[in-house]
């Protein structure tokens, strides 16, 4: 299960904590939330720091988001290098 909250830092710039499991049946949850920010025109920063397992599919999730959202907090297993 996905716990999503947003927090409006600016009205240019939300934040979007997530927390618990990212998998497939998640992503396209966060996906529509991060999709719908971004077609606004707002900077999304993505908190990772309350999730507590990332699939095979939350991982590809994430790294195609990595550079069009700021990732902040993401999990130690969770390698964001180009190589990663």
């Amino acid at each position: 299960m996905i716990h999503i909250k947003e927090y409006l830092l600016d009205r240019n710039t939300i934040t979007i904590d997530v927390g618990g499991v990212l998998d497939q049946s998640a992503v396209p949850v966060l996906k529509r939330v991060c999709d719908r920010h971004l077609n606004s025109g707002r900077k999304v920063l993505l908190n990772l720091e309350s999730v507590t397992h990332i699939t095979r599919e939350g991982r590809q999730f994430i790294h195609a988001l990595h550079g069009k959202v700021g990732i902040a907090n993401p999990p130690v297993f969770m390698n964001l290098s180009e190589n990663g």
